[in-house]
Order: structure tokens, then sequence, then C-alpha cells
């Protein structure tokens, strides 16, 4: 287990007159060409793909294509324990005399156009069917190379009866533990747990995830693709571990495209290089903010000291100062909110955080929080 904790004072250090921004997302599914260039023409920068069936990770995304999961994946899943191996599903069919007519037999074209040039990506995929949970507990892990899972989602399938089954089929520590030890970079990216609310996941089992690993970074606060079923926002949830004292990072994100609008989830990264390592490195570190849109209102600073918070957006917004016991600070325009904690304060707000609203774009901003105990 990794012992380092989460940061608790997520923007320390960072010079904002030069620090470069990069948009991330760290739940997107893009398993087409269209949706593949939706992402780009929506602004996504480092695409870290969270899909399933297989949940394995499209990475590179050139590298894949039509075919290529049907084919195999290289690594996988039997019978709760992870191999280490291609996982060839056309030599797997000739050992145990299964037809192999349905099976291509070439992998296809590419899947994806050419990236930009300037296109950054990781490894990442969503993983869910935990053996000791229900399956509405689903994870991303960006900068994991982990795959669980068939392309097959039906779970009466070949696979499923010699054992490769739909999603982890593990214990979600063990999981956990899997995906950990298969990251790009030790020191950067880790899990995320998704849309909390829609997932209607417990304050408890949330904090026991949050405890397993300090790699476990945080929930996601936006899934915008929950909107229509009125689950999008988990602020409540977040407010509420935040109050046990627990460093949480929140994630806004899109989970399925809607090729008919931009990208409505976003977290805006703060790298020290416009590197993948580097993107990954600002997730673990808790050097983002998050974003609705991406566009229309921007945090221009937000700096504290362990005593005054100061917080300044490119144009006037309505900002909010929230804590423990609820909204302290309520700008309704402006651009900029400064706030001093009362030592006496301290340790009944626990925490403090920042969201910024301009109405005209419908941008919301959301800082991510400052522990005070």
């Amino acid at each position: 287990m990794n012992t380092q904790e989460r940061n608790r004072n997520p923007y320390q250090h960072i010079d904002w007159k030069k620090q470069i921004r990069v948009t991330g997302c760290t739940h997107v599914h893009c398993s087409t060409r269209k949706e593949f260039i939706h992402a780009m023409e929506s602004g996504l920068e480092f695409a870290t793909f969270a899909n399933y069936y297989p949940s394995a990770p499209y990475y590179p995304a050139s590298s894949i294509r039509e075919n290529t999961f049907k084919l195999g994946q290289p690594s996988y899943v039997r019978n709760g324990e992870v191999v280490h191996e291609r996982l060839d599903i056309r030599k797997l069919y000739a050992e145990w005399g299964e037809d192999q007519s349905q099976l291509p037999t070439s992998e296809g074209e590419l899947l994806f156009p050419p990236a930009p040039a300037s296109f950054l990506e990781a490894p990442n995929a969503e993983h869910h069917f935990f053996s000791d949970y229900n399956v509405y507990l689903h994870i991303t892990c960006p900068g994991s190379f982990f795959a669980s899972g068939n392309y097959n989602r039906n779970r009466r399938s070949v696979l499923a009866q010699h054992g490769i089954h739909v999603g982890t089929q593990m214990p979600w520590r063990k999981a956990f533990d899997a995906m950990l030890e298969a990251l790009m970079i030790p020191d950067g990216g880790g899990i995320v747990i998704n849309h909390p609310h829609w997932s209607h996941l417990p304050h408890q089992f949330l904090c026991e995830l949050l405890d397993y690993d300090p790699r476990v970074l945080g929930l996601e606060v936006i899934n915008a693709n929950c909107g229509k079923e009125g689950t999008a926002a988990a602020e409540s949830q977040w407010d509420e571990v935040l109050g046990t004292g627990r460093q949480c990072y929140g994630f806004c994100v899109q989970d399925h495209m809607n090729l008919n609008e931009k990208l409505q989830g976003r977290c805006i990264l703060l790298p020290e290089e416009r590197t993948a390592e580097s993107c990954l490195q600002a997730y673990r570190q808790g050097r983002f903010y998050g974003a609705l849109k991406g566009e229309g209102l921007e945090f221009e600073s937000v700096e504290f000291d362990g005593r005054t918070l100061r917080v300044r957006c490119d144009k006037e917004a309505i900002i909010l100062l929230l804590s423990h016991r609820g909204v302290l600070v309520e700008l309704w325009t402006g651009r900029e909110l400064i706030y001093t904690v009362p030592d006496s304060d301290r340790s009944k707000d626990v925490f403090l955080r920042v969201t910024a609203l301009d109405q005209a774009s419908g941008e919301k901003l959301f800082t991510q929080p400052f522990m005070l105990v």
C-alpha cells in the first residue's frame, strides 16, 4: 500500500501567471470514429478513455482497430485471477474446440483517425461487476493498464463459460490492487469512484473505499451523463465525506458522449509540463479543478497559505465558499473572493472549497478542497 496521503493543500507552489492548462476527462467512453472526432473538436487534450466490453485500455488510440478486442487483449482476468499475458481468443477457441466461425479473421481497419500533434493520452478503462459488491460500483483508474472482462456482453458467452467473464468478477480490494500495480508511472494517476449518486453508494462505503489506499483519489462530483436521471451531481456526498476530515478530490466527467453537444464534464489539469506523465502526476497531486464546459469562465488563481484563501476568476461570477457547515460566503457578482479562517472555526469548518458560476455561459467551476484539520 502507498502511504503518501492525498494532498491537503492542492494548489501550493503554483505560479498561476505561467501555469499551463490541459483539458482532461477521467471517464468518457470513446469507441467509434465519430466519438473520437467529437472529443477532439470538444477540446479534449488529455485522453484517458474509459471503455468497457472489455474493460481494457484503448491505448494507444492509434493502435486500436475495428476488431482488436474481438480477437484479444494484452492481459485479462480468468476465474478471478489476473493473467499477465495476451488473451488470444482464436487460439483459446481452438483449444476448447469451440466454433470460430463467428470470430473475425483480422483486426480490420484502424478505429480512429490520426490525432492532433498535441494529443496526450494514457491508459484507462471502466471496471465493474465486482464479486463482493453490487453491479453499481463502477471504477476508473486513469494511468492504469489493468484490463478486465471480455468484449461479449452476454454473460453466458463461450468466454464466460471458461472463466473469462463480463466485468472483473474479483473482490473490489483485489481489483484495486491490480489496477494500482498496473499504473503507467508510480507517482501519477489513481482510482476514481464513478457516479456515486447514480450508484447509490452509502457514505460509509465511500469512506471505506477512500481509506483503502491514498491512491484512491476521489469521486465524480459531476457526471454529466447522469443528468437525465437527476443524479448528475454528487456535491452533497462529496461534502459529507470531506466533513470526516478525509481529503477527497472531486472530478467532473462526461461519461457517455452526446454527439449533439460538447463534452459537459471536464478536469482542467495544471501540470508542470505538457506531457501525459505530468498530467497523471497532476491528478495524483490534486492539481486540477472541475468544470462543466471548459469555456466561459476560468480560475485565474486559487491560493491558500493555510490561513487566507484567495480565489480570482477571469470575469465576474457568482462565487460560493463552502465548508462542513455549509455556505460561508456568497459573492453574487465579483471576480475575487478573499477569506481568512478564524482560528476558532478551523475544527468547525474541517475543509474549504469554492464554486464559481457564470450565468451567461452556464459554466460552473469547482476547486479541490483545502483541508483545515
